[in-house]
């Protein structure tokens, strides 16, 4: 989990990556002490000779792309979209969550685009006065555009007004923005008024993080000490305000905590309606249909030390100011955060919920919120994640028959129902189990989309082969009609009031991401925006697809799918060198529908396909979450038989594969090299090694992140090291160093919580004389794309080389040919 912190600004005058660097390569034992007291290595990698159509080093980190975290904004009528294509400046530090003047990192650099159907060539318009800007929300009559900047320091609300093409700050309220979708201004029915979470100036949730201090030349009070005292057990002092009696808790509301007011946008003038320190306490918020109502999600609630999950309370207050009502305490949290806990009806003033696989309709009238009201009990347990309303108000559509084959707390429906309000039989819709479902296709937040007004469009994979799909259920057949499929990815989809066209962010493997208008039947698509040109001059080769028998975590053998991209001209046959990437628990091969294949590796996955390496993108399936498992046998036995298949296949060179990981799949790379010498080269950016040894750490807010995370998050090793010590041992690639004998390259850097993983993984293996590189940035935090472009650069770098010298170079027979 990344922190806040102030960005390093530490840059050398000649503009060379901020990085310590040990290096220790294969030493002989009788100059060991000499080698360990070498002197560190901080040269950057210098660039060599690069093979036509490289995707160039500083391009793949200066890009324009779209935020990982975004919405669409669409008028009403379908003419104008609004979106955010940033560039990240290069010079920032972006590893802290948040910059010192509140804005999220992952918006630096961000610009807000609005298309216009109705200007020649569907011309796009960026829409942003300075520095950072993001959010955008359109008006209900599509003739304003409300959106968050940080031009004059701190994030605000400005608003661009379209036929004068002014742009404006509408209020110097500051922002109190959010590091996920949901926070957007939200405007009143008539337009007069916009939503936003707003920081207070005064109490914990005042600023994120903390405006810094004013340099004084006071000296310090060396009669004072500097001491911060944590306690435990019965040594603990509770707090007396609900909620707030962990460091996770306190870090939590300090992040998310926003008071709830309206902006007149025609005169500034601002209104708080409900205070960051009401019960409970705000975070996001919407509103009503009819504007009468605003609702809000409490900031997430702490589920426990050994927990890593939270909740979210639901209350609703009204528009012209009151004391918050409380709907629901203790909604789950869901994987997008604020997006699928409940929606309101798209014309009355009601919403709905789901708690403990249960559908409840609340209504809301002057008084306050009625008694819940169950819908849909005959259908057994729902899903949590799909509850929409349909678009004559009369059902709501939600998934059925929920399963968690993954055991990762994360349940996704196997059917579909569409429940009446009325109280009439739900209706159900059989989904075939060749296909799984992914989401629902919406017109707004509120609503989901019907062209016909009466069938269900539902974004799908299908099982055998992992494409994509789109189709359209009708409600009283159940029968299904494929409107689109490949291997594709399509997301973000938002349609306008007509339900005639829809809107989605579109890639595949030579399809940088865009914005794409859809028409009802799919039968084509229409481009919208175009983020960056410069990516049409990457050579971008193909992907195939294939299927190998695995051993399951509990014993029964079970199907893995696995992709492997390939370089510009290659094709199956080619035996080439490949680097296999994974990350414990998921399914890398879904990459292979994203441009390029993604960035597994935090850095671009076309840094080794156009320069002639294959790339097996792998699955790694493993037991659930909340049991004790065995992770690193687990994962070499789900592994080495989709690599070996690849081989089998002609895909790749066995005698020249190198495996990678950032994360968890840093800590999977140290797992499977020390349980397996197949690999020539392995990389490992950002990992864990000792899972007992790390247990203890404490993040620098006093929290105890990695408990939760070992024993009920990824690490599954379901106790305290206590109760088990030996499963910890036997899971951590620092206890196994003795097996390790694959030349290592660990990139980590210095401001990661687990960067001190790294320094022991590395002592232990230069102790034991075996072939180790360790690479350390300095005032860097977890993520490669983040750094600072020299830092990213030099690392992307020097994990191409490093491959290099131990796979060699590709085949000239590829078709990358060198310049």
């Amino acid at each position: 989990m990344s922190k806040s912190r102030k960005p390093n600004t530490h840059r050398t005058r000649s503009g060379l990556p901020t990085m310590a660097l040990t290096a220790a390569l294969c030493f002989a034992s009788g100059d060991l002490i000499g080698a360990q007291n070498t002197a560190p290595d901080r040269s950057p990698v210098r660039p060599g000779p690069e093979p036509q159509g490289a995707l160039p080093f500083d391009l793949a980190f200066d890009a324009r792309e779209f935020l990982w975290s975004f919405t669409l904004s669409v008028s009403r009528d379908g003419r104008r979209i609004a979106y955010v294509i940033r560039q990240s400046p290069g010079s920032v530090n972006l590893s802290t969550r948040f910059q010192p003047n509140g804005t999220p990192s992952f918006v630096v650099g961000g610009k807000v685009y609005l298309s216009d159907r109705g200007t020649p060539a569907g011309r796009a318009t960026e829409i942003c006065p300075g520095g950072s800007c993001w959010a955008p929300s359109l008006s209900p009559n599509g003739e304003t555009l409300a959106f968050y900047s940080d031009k004059d320091g701190t994030p605000q609300l400005w608003v661009f007004d379209i036929a004068t093409a002014r742009v404006r700050k509408a209020a110097p309220a500051r922002i109190k923005a959010k590091l996920w979708t949901g926070d957007e201004p939200q405007w009143s029915p008539d337009g007069r008024l916009v939503y936003v979470p707003t920081a207070p100036d005064t109490g914990d949730a005042a600023w994120l993080p903390a405006p810094p201090t004013a340099p004084t030349s006071a000296k310090p009070n060396a009669d004072v000490p500097t001491v911060t005292v944590l306690r435990g057990g019965s040594e603990e002092v509770k707090s007396t305000k609900p909620g707030e009696s962990t460091p996770r808790q306190t870090f939590l509301s300090r992040e998310n905590n926003a008071a709830v007011t309206s902006v007149d946008v025609r005169t500034g003038a601002t209104r708080a309606l409900v205070d960051a320190m009401a019960q409970p306490r705000p975070s996001v918020l919407r509103l009503s249909a009819s504007g009468r109502w605003v609702s809000y999600l409490s900031v997430f609630k702490d589920g426990g030390i050994t927990s890593q999950a939270s909740s979210v309370d639901l209350a609703v207050v009204p528009a012209g100011g009151g004391a918050p009502r409380l709907i629901v305490a203790d909604l789950p949290l869901l994987n997008d955060y604020h997006g699928r806990n409940y929606a309101w009806h798209p014309t009355d003033d009601a919403l709905v919920y789901m708690k403990g696989g249960q559908l409840w309709l609340v209504t809301v009238d002057p008084t306050g919120p009625g008694a819940p009201r169950r819908l849909g009990e005959s259908l057994g347990p729902l899903a949590p994640t799909h509850h929409w309303f349909t678009r004559d108000g009369k059902s709501v559509v939600v998934g059925t028959d929920p399963i968690d084959d993954k055991g990762y707390g994360d349940p996704r429906p196997r059917a579909l129902a569409v429940i009446p309000l009325d109280g009439a039989a739900p209706t159900r819709i059989a989904v075939d189990s060749a296909w799984t479902i992914d989401d629902l296709v919406r017109a707004d937040p509120r609503t989901v989309w019907q062209p016909d007004g009466a069938s269900v469009t539902v974004l799908v994979t299908e099982v055998a082969t992992g494409e994509r799909a789109a189709l359209r259920f009708d409600v009283r057949s159940g029968k299904p009609t494929v409107l689109w499929k490949g291997r594709a990815r399509l997301a973000n989809l938002m349609g306008d009031a007509s339900h005639q066209q829809v809107f989605a962010l579109y890639q595949d493997i030579r399809t940088p991401p865009d914005v794409y208008r859809f028409q009802a039947d799919f039968a084509r698509k229409e481009r919208v925006s175009q983020a960056d040109e410069r990516l049409e001059a990457v050579a971008v080769g193909s992907a195939d697809v294939f299927e190998t028998s695995i051993p399951g975590y509990a014993g029964a053998m079970a199907k893995a799918r696995t992709a492997v991209l390939l370089p510009p001209g290659a094709k199956r046959g080619d035996r080439l060198p490949a680097v296999v990437l994974m990350y414990p628990g998921g399914d890398r091969s879904r990459q292979a529908e994203v441009f390029g294949g993604g960035q597994d590796l935090t850095i671009p996955t076309l840094l080794f396909t156009s320069r002639g390496y294959a790339v097996v993108l792998a699955s790694l399936p493993l037991g659930p979450n909340r049991e004790a498992g065995n992770p690193l046998n687990e994962m070499i036995d789900q592994l080495l038989p989709q690599v070996y298949r690849a081989a089998e296949l002609g895909y790749v060179d066995v005698n020249r594969l190198a495996i990678a990981g950032q994360s968890f799949g840093g800590y999977g790379t140290g797992a499977i090299i020390s349980g397996t010498n197949l690999f020539r080269a392995a990389v490992a950016v950002s990992g864990i090694y000792d899972l007992a040894g790390t247990y203890g750490y404490l993040d620098e807010n006093g929290g105890s992140f990695w408990i939760g995370w070992s024993e009920s998050g990824q690490a599954r090793m379901g106790t305290h090291p206590w109760a088990n010590v030996m499963r910890y041992l036997e899971n951590s690639p620092y206890y196994r160093a003795d097996r390790i004998r694959t030349p290592l390259l660990l990139i980590h850097g210095d401001k990661d919580n687990a960067y001190h993983d790294a320094q022991k993984l590395f002592t232990a293996l230069r102790r034991l004389d075996r072939p180790v590189q360790l690479a350390t940035y300095a005032g860097m935090g977890h993520v490669i794309y983040e750094w600072t472009r020299p830092n990213a650069v030099d690392a992307a770098r020097r994990i191409v080389a490093f491959m290099r010298d131990h796979l060699g170079e590709p085949s000239k027979g590829a078709g990358v040919v060198p310049q």
